[in-house]
């Protein structure tokens, strides 16, 4: 558990830097990071055990050489099992023998290897439309965090930290937000808008997959049926799900005859399929509701301006600046609202707090002195 739980850390330190997305916030975190690099160790582990494992072995008759044994585990792996209790007499009827098919268990590797892409689309498609806004999100949040480090060695006052933040961080980044609007005007807030929604959508897509590819005829969300079941000591010989010895149907033909046999079959991988299956449901699940929590969240705090704006006000009141914000707010624009409210989730609420009076100040200096060279100048309302 704990090598399983270092290769999910060492796959999510290889993400963020192959490419190059800030941590964003938990929901951003959950789905892009946490779930990605359990999906793909899960994967991956799973597949090394199909292929150099034995994740099915089969009973056949004595009379049988290893080759046609070795081709009776191929046949039954590739072709598929099913489930009948074994204190019951099989059946005649092909359909009515084979009425539970285990249909995942060859496929659950690769599953979880595309809901691991499926999962980081949301935030690759992300990138791409923030390059497409002319606003570098990511290089602004690296350089903000490492100026940070920086400024927290060399000042200790505030008045020398906001000093230090205006001449550099502050300065950047309001060239940066209004070079943007000039050139493809306010775009980046709904552009995550649309983020946050897909991102949640494309959770409980995942969400549902999960639970149809372990389609149970006794459950329609399986997860706290079978966990009621571990419960209540129902286990797979009774109820089905996982089995642990299902039966494969097989022909030998012979010259002017065709034969059907029925093996049992011993499905090794189920022991670990089912505890991490539960895990899974519960985990999608969990990772979906956050999700939607913090798409209404965004698009609450986007589409009502009082509330992106007070999210960057209590740091004025934290640092006993009470004074009007109202032309700053209008000057910063959606987008500018939206740069500083990433920077505090990526970067922190203190460094925030120092960049937001440097903003202040380095935008009522432009607004007194550069405005009328801007082509998006506000005038000032007397």
């Amino acid at each position: 558990m704990s090598s399983q739980i270092g290769a999910i850390t060492s796959i999510n330190a290889i993400i963020g830097k192959a490419f190059q997305q800030p941590k964003g916030d938990f929901a951003d975190s959950l789905n892009s990071r946490y779930t990605v690099s359990l999906l793909a160790v899960s994967a991956g582990l799973l597949l090394s055990s199909h292929f150099w494992g034995e994740p099915i072995t089969c009973w056949t008759p004595a009379q049988f050489t290893k080759t046609w044994t070795d081709f009776v585990d191929r046949y039954c792996y590739v072709h598929g099992t099913y489930f009948v209790p074994l204190e019951d007499q099989l059946s005649f009827d092909e359909d009515e023998r084979q009425k539970v098919p285990i249909s995942y268990y060859q496929w659950v590797p690769y599953v979880l290897a595309c809901q691991a892409l499926f999962y980081y689309l949301p935030s690759f498609i992300w990138s791409l439309m923030s390059k497409s806004t002319g606003f570098d999100l990511t290089g602004a949040i690296r350089y903000v965090d490492r100026f940070w480090h920086q400024v927290r060695d060399s000042e200790s006052t505030l008045d020398g930290r906001v000093g230090q933040f205006e001449k550099r961080a502050a300065a950047y980044l309001w060239d940066g937000i209004r070079l943007a609007r000039r050139k493809k005007g306010e775009q980046m807030s709904f552009h995550y808008l649309f983020y946050t929604v897909f991102q949640a959508g494309n959770a409980w897509i995942q969400w549902l997959w999960l639970n149809s590819l372990l389609q149970s005829t006794t459950y329609t969300f399986w997860g706290p049926g079978i966990v009621s079941d571990l419960f209540t000591g129902n286990d797979w010989q009774v109820t089905g799900h996982f089995p642990r010895i299902t039966h494969c149907d097989f022909t030998r033909r012979r010259p002017a005859s065709v034969q059907l046999d029925t093996v049992l079959c011993v499905l090794t991988l189920n022991i670990y399929y089912e505890k991490l299956m539960i895990f899974l449901w519960f985990w999608m699940l969990f990772v979906a509701v956050m999700s939607t929590i913090n798409a209404i969240a965004w698009c609450l705090s986007l589409c009502v301006a009082s509330r992106a704006r007070a999210s960057i006000s209590r740091f004025f009141y934290a640092h006993g600046k009470h004074g009007k914000q109202e032309r700053f707010f209008k000057l910063l624009g959606k987008d500018g609202l939206f740069v500083m409210q990433q920077i505090t989730v990526n970067v922190g609420d203190l460094p925030s707090s120092y960049l937001t009076l440097a903003m202040q100040n380095v935008i009522e200096d432009w607004d007194e002195h550069d405005s009328n060279d801007d082509g998006n100048f506000i005038p000032k309302t007397k």
